[in-house]
This record gives structure tokens, C-alpha cells and sequence, in this order.
């Protein structure tokens, strides 16, 4: 067959080759800048989660860092004794150690929807009074010491939701050491219809 120059020669007897050539070229292009991109990408993903893991252990020391010695070095479930100065209306309960005054928040007591000697009552309960505290395997949270307090082994943050007082943190995590304490003795309240939920 004749053609009238090169050009169409070639074009007629490789031009199928070349653009079957030139698309393979173009996907594995594609493939290496997509890989690398990839690559690069969770390079620096896991720089990232490095450093926030270091910003982590720093925010985690710094809130501890509120805490005395001997609080600090307890472990989650591990009790002390500690005196309860006073209650505000806020629940935050001032805790006194040998070495400090500390703010610290009942674990699971949300006092947003409380009764209204709710503080009064706590106040009665606990002022003055020593209890034994542990922690969780999170101490702090915004400032303040998160805690379980007893009295004579009784969890008083469960006594509390039992008798309707106030109601369950819906923040407080299921892994929580009391979690089913607590949420065992929300249901009895809800059941009895106990103070906040006889109004409801």
C-alpha cells in the first residue's frame, strides 16, 4: 500500500501501539503521583499524630500539675483521705490535703437540673467532714479534680443520684471505674420517681 508521506505511514501502522502506549504512560503516571501523594501525606499525618501525642502528655502533666504529690501519684481506684472544706453552689467541693486546697467536681453528678437544697444537702453531708477519694484513670478535667468520694465505703457520688438529688453527667464514660454504680442507682431513682424525677 502506498501513502503519501511517512507520516501516514506510521500513523496507519503504529498509531493503535502509540495510544495504547500513551494511556499506559498517562495511568502509571497517575499511579506514582497518587502513590506519592499518598505516601507523603501519612508521612506527615504521623508527624502530626506524634506531636499531638506529645502535646497530649504535656496538657495531661500540666492539669495533674494542679494536684498535690500525694494525689498526683495515685493510681485510678486507689483511695486517700481528704477533708471537704465546703460545697458551692456550683458543686465544686474545696478539698484540703496536708499540703493544699484543691477544686474538685463529683464524678457523674451533673448539677445542671438539681433540687434546690440539692448543695444544702451535700454541704450537710460532706463540710468539715473527712472522706476517702480515688480517682479515675482521668484526674482533671477544666480545672478541677475529678473524684469519687466515700463514706465509710459507700460511693457518695451514687448515694446521691439514688436519692434523686441530681442526675447522671450523660458526659461520664461507660469505661468509668463506677460507671454501673452510678448508672445503677440513676435507674432506682428514675424507678422510685426520687426527688428530680418525681418532677418529671
Amino acid at each position: 500500500m502506498y501513502y503519501d508521506n511517512k507520516l501516514g505511514f506510521y500513523i496507519k501502522q503504529y498509531g493503535t501501539q502509540i495510544v495504547v502506549g500513551i494511556i499506559c504512560l498517562i495511568i502509571v503516571s497517575s499511579g506514582l503521583f497518587l502513590y506519592f501523594k499518598i505516601h507523603n501525606k501519612t508521612q506527615t499525618n504521623n508527624n502530626l499524630t506524634g506531636s499531638e501525642v506529645n502535646n497530649v502528655e504535656t496538657n495531661v502533666a500540666e492539669d495533674d500539675s494542679i494536684l498535690p504529690e500525694e494525689l498526683r501519684t495515685l493510681k485510678a481506684g486507689e483511695k486517700t483521705t481528704v477533708k471537704v472544706a465546703s460545697v458551692d453552689n456550683d458543686g465544686v467541693l474545696v478539698l484540703l490535703t496536708d499540703s493544699s486546697r484543691i477544686n474538685a467536681k463529683l464524678i457523674g453528678a451533673d448539677f445542671s437540673e438539681v433540687l434546690p437544697d440539692t448543695v444544702y444537702f451535700i454541704n450537710d453531708a460532706l463540710q468539715g467532714k473527712y472522706v476517702n477519694i480515688s480517682f479515675d484513670e482521668a484526674k482533671v478535667s477544666n480545672g478541677y479534680a475529678m473524684i469519687y468520694v466515700y463514706q465509710e465505703d459507700i460511693l457518695y457520688n451514687a448515694q446521691i443520684l439514688q436519692e434523686g438529688k441530681l442526675t447522671l453527667d450523660s458526659s461520664v464514660s461507660r469505661k468509668a471505674l463506677e460507671y454501673n454504680n452510678l448508672a445503677e442507682s440513676q435507674a432506682y431513682a428514675k424507678q422510685t420517681l426520687a426527688g428530680v424525677w418525681g418532677n418529671k
